[in-house]
């Protein structure tokens, strides 16, 4: 039963990627003072970060050994520290109150990309090792942990055309594939 809620978790989470991505590029970006567009932007991290607690379990159990718990316990950290990151700027956003460039909660995405990306790529390794998740799934958590690195020292930086490129391929392509084909595989397995 966990599994399949979580499966269904993992595949929210595509479908919020994708949300945030639209929201993002087509509201916010061309108009950063549109506080209610950054809202729902920020809220919809703040979902998916709640939604892959639920996930994120479940592949950990799925890989096993230390590796799965390491999955759970370092995923379960990233995507609640990005729960909050959402969650902290949405209320700012809504609230008009001026929350600054840094967010205490998440700094330049620390947790959101650096951590997530660092979790695809050992949870690629595994996959690719032979845990119990197609061996494809591995190339894509690979590359999307990569992506999340790259966009994280982006972001540290500033460097704006490299945060669009590598946040547009997290946002619409390979993130939202990792979950999906995670979600197809956690809704698939049995037991």
């Amino acid at each position: 039963m966990f599994r399949r809620t979580a499966g269904w978790c993992a595949y929210a989470i595509a479908v919020l990627s994708l949300l945030y991505a639209a929201v993002f590029l087509g509201l916010v970006r061309p108009d950063p003072t549109n506080s209610s567009a950054s809202a729902l932007a920020n809220g919809l991290i703040a979902l998916s970060g709640i939604l892959a607690t639920f996930a994120i379990v479940a592949v950990g159990d799925q890989v096993g050994g230390a590796t799965g718990r390491w999955l759970r316990f370092v995923g379960v950290g990233w995507a609640l520290l990005s729960a909050a990151h959402g969650t902290f700027s949405m209320v700012a956003d809504m609230q008009h109150l001026a929350a600054g460039d840094l967010s205490p909660t998440d700094p330049r995405g620390f947790a959101t990309f650096g951590l997530a990306g660092l979790w695809s790529i050992v949870l690629g390794l595994a996959i690719r090792s032979g845990a119990a998740f197609p061996r494809a799934l591995g190339t894509i958590a690979l590359l999307n942990g990569v992506d999340l690195l790259v966009l994280f020292f982006a972001t540290t930086i500033g460097a704006g055309t490299l945060v669009l490129i590598t946040g547009g391929l997290a946002s619409v392509i390979l993130g939202p594939l990792q979950w999906a084909w995670i979600a197809r595989a956690l809704l698939t397995v049995r037991d």
